[in-house]
């Protein structure tokens, strides 16, 4: 492709956006490839039919994208992801195993009372895994409790407290008289 030619995307046809697309790891390191060839950073992104932002954000984070290739993560992913360790894995099972045992009986868990459980739980496995992530610290957030129901496959847990308190029915009834 010349570099005087302008590049015409999908999203410049009058009143479309442009489509969110994935990038793979594979295609980031073909990119950041080209680009130490002397490819320029516009002739690059029209080749892969990219705006210009997405392969300069590529090239800023070519150290963290180029370590992570190299793990034994497959080519073909798409994020970067941590790796959380022995220790948290362990608490992540004993605490899914706690949370069904909890909802077998008719016992109804809170949100603060599912992260000090967590807490514990990660203090007693990282003591039993002294050798390894001394200095790292847990602090069973929002965020974390979100994600790990996510990976627990945790759909149906039920909050008890300010949010289980709410008055669903009347929520449902409420447009209707509104």
């Amino acid at each position: 492709m010349m570099s005087g030619s302008k590049c015409k995307t999908s999203g410049e046809v009058a009143g479309t956006a442009k489509k969110c697309q994935v990038i793979t790891m594979e295609t980031k390191v073909k990119i950041m490839e080209r680009v130490e060839r002397g490819k320029k950073t516009v002739d690059v992104a029209c080749y892969y039919n990219m705006n210009g932002s997405t392969i300069h954000m590529s090239l800023k984070n070519k150290d963290k994208i180029m370590e992570h290739v190299k793990s034994v993560v497959p080519i073909m992913a798409t994020t970067i992801q941590k790796k959380c360790g022995k220790v948290m894995e362990e608490t992540e099972k004993l605490l899914s195993v706690w949370m069904q045992d909890q909802h077998q009986c008719p016992v109804s868990l809170i949100l603060m009372l599912i992260q000090e459980k967590a807490k514990r739980l990660y203090e007693d496995v990282k003591k039993k895994h002294s050798e390894e992530s001394e200095s790292t610290s847990f602090n069973a957030s929002h965020g974390w409790l979100y994600w790990f129901k996510a990976r627990a496959n945790l759909h149906n847990v039920k909050v008890s407290g300010e949010a289980g308190s709410a008055d669903t029915v009347a929520a449902q009834e409420f447009p209707e008289t509104l």
